[in-house]
Order: C-alpha cells, then sequence, then structure tokens
C-alpha cells in the first residue's frame, strides 16, 4: 500500500543505526520533500511518513504486523455492519485541547472530502456516530473485513484547532491551495512541528506530553530536503546529516569510519520513520531510536542480488 510502501527500509537503517545515548537531534535527508503538513490532503510516501509523527490514528501496525491499539484501546464488530471503538483516556493534542470522540468523527468526515486523497479510506470507515466522549461507533453501507487497516490510515485532528484555524476541509492540492494546515500542525503524537520551509525542511521536536513511553533518545528531528544527488551524497559524507533515505543508484559511496550503507527491499519488516509497525505503547514516531553519530544511505530500490527499483 503506498501509504507504507518504504517503511522497511527505514527501519532497517534505524534499527542499525542507534544505540543508547545521550538525548540529541537526528538528521535525515531526501530528494522530495513533503507536499503538505494536511494530513488529509495528499496520499504519497513522503507526506504520510513526516505527518505521522505528529499525527496518529485509532489503531497501527505492531512488529509483527498485528493490529494495535494507539487513540482507540479497543474495538469490537457489534454486527456485519457496526464497529465500536473505545477511544483512550487521558490523550491531548499539542495545543493541550483534550481528545475526544468529537474530533473523532471531525477526522473522518473531513478526511471524506473530495479534496482528500484519504477519501476512499475515510469513507470505507462508514458513518461515525458518538456514543459519549470516550466512544464512538460506524455504521457501514456494506461489510468491510479489512476496516482495521482502514483505521490505520486516517490521522485524527483536533476540531476545535481546525475550525479556529478555517481548516475545516483538506485543502485542494490540485488547485495549488494553501491554508493553515499547509504549514503548521496539532495532533497527539510524540513529536510537534517547530518549523517548517517547503522545498528546504521540516523540524520537529519531542511532545514532552505524549501519552505513550518514548523508546528511544531523540529529542529533535531535521528532516531536509535535498534534490541534487552530488549535493545530498556530500551531506551525508560531510556529516551534516545522518541518514539520506535515497543515495544516487550508482553512487560511490566511500565506506569510511562511521559510515555505512544498507541495501533492502521493501517490506523486508520493520516501520516508517514514525516506526508505525511497532506497538503504540514503544514506538517513537519519528523512528530515530536511540542515536549516536554514525551515517547511513539507504537504497530502497535495491534487493540482495541488484534489480530495479519497484514502481510506486
Amino acid at each position: 500500500m503506498l501509504m507504507r510502501i518504504d517503511s522497511a527500509i527505514v527501519a532497517l537503517v534505524l534499527a542499525a543505526a542507534f544505540s543508547a545515548a545521550d538525548a540529541r537531534p537526528f538528521r535525515w535527508a531526501s530528494q522530495g520533500d513533503p507536499q503538505t503538513i494536511d494530513p488529509h490532503s495528499q496520499n504519497e510516501l513522503l507526506t504520510n511518513s513526516v505527518n505521522g509523527q505528529m499525527y496518529e490514528t485509532l489503531v497501527n501496525r505492531g512488529r509483527q504486523l498485528e493490529i494495535v491499539p494507539v487513540l482507540a484501546t479497543e474495538w469490537k464488530q457489534i454486527d456485519p455492519l457496526t464497529w465500536r471503538f473505545t477511544l483512550r483516556k487521558g490523550v491531548k493534542f499539542h495545543d493541550g485541547t483534550p481528545f475526544t470522540a468529537d474530533d473523532v468523527l471531525f477526522s473522518v468526515q473531513r478526511a471524506s472530502e473530495v479534496t482528500s486523497q484519504i477519501r476512499v479510506y475515510a469513507i470505507a470507515l462508514g458513518k461515525p456516530r458518538k456514543i459519549d466522549d470516550t466512544t464512538v461507533e460506524f455504521k457501514l453501507q456494506e461489510p468491510n473485513p479489512i476496516l482495521l487497516e482502514h483505521a490505520t490510515l486516517v490521522q485524527i485532528m483536533s476540531k476545535a484547532w481546525s475550525v479556529k484555524n478555517k481548516v475545516e476541509r483538506p485543502l485542494d492540492f490540485s488547485k495549488k491551495e494553501e491554508s493553515f494546515a499547509s504549514l503548521h500542525a496539532n495532533g497527539t503524537g510524540p513529536y510537534m512541528l517547530k518549523s517548517r520551509e517547503p522545498d528546504v525542511k521540516t523540524v520537529m521536536v519531542r511532545n514532552p506530553n505524549w501519552w505513550g513511553k518514548p523508546a528511544g533518545n531523540v529529542t529533535e528531528v531535521t528532516f531536509f530536503s535535498i534534490k541534487s544527488d552530488p549535493t545530498r551524497v556530500s551531506a551525508l559524507i560531510a556529516g551534516n546529516v545522518d541518514m539520506i533515505l535515497d543515495p544516487p543508484r550508482r553512487a560511490a559511496l566511500c565506506r569510511r569510519e562511521g559510515q555505512e550503507s544498507i541495501q533492502g527491499p521493501p517490506g523486508a519488516g520493520g516501520g516508517l520513520p514514525g516506526d508505525r509497525h511497532r506497538g503504540a505503547e514503544e514506538r517513537d514516531h519519528a523512528g530515530a531510536g536511540d542515536a549516536h553519530r554514525r551515517h547511513y544511505a539507504v537504497d530502497p530500490g535495491l534487493q540482495s542480488g541488484g534489480g530495479e527499483a519497484p514502481s510506486v
């Protein structure tokens, strides 16, 4: 699925790169850039990966790809057309606003708008109904055997924040529309948006009030958009970034002390830069885990025997 197709590659690097150390920042780069910070506008890999550090979903995938609780702690299929979710108590958005069922209803409805590329997943969840502040029920028109998978793809926004900033619907990216949600975020995730410079860099800092338990030591994550292949590789070799996601296919990366090149195909296991494939109670969404200064290049297109990069 497009939302997570190179999740495994980043995880391979992160698992190898980071061990226990003092708290510190983590810097990584790619030739691309998140298209928008609006979590419902675009269904694009890098965009979803970065937004997934700040926004969370009701459920997600664990280490063994099992469904694990995130903003929902329990779920039950009442009948073939009805699902009920119990929401996690005590969760707050980055601005301090409490997370409630109203935010779930709002987010699913927002993600169902015609300007949303997440629309197909949100509609597949059915019509949401609030039972109380911590319980939401979804009524389907027809049975959906993969409803829980669809629930991993719709990120939850604050209704109050969205109304206040006039972003009740996803921006229309096809018309080059901009909105407050283009450059600002207010999720429930373990990282908060510090700054956003399109086509330059995106900086996130750890959320001190996150409901979960961070697994790593990264306090700040900086993503750089570096379109030039030589410049991106030079930044890695010079130690200006800790990881590049997409080195040139035939780049002759010098293996120097403290530098490694990791190759592997999608589906090798693991998670996003947000480590979506870890249990929610343990994961560190920025995927940085425990960082120290080793430098990595990741080629998601190479399998053990070489070959062409898979199309996305």
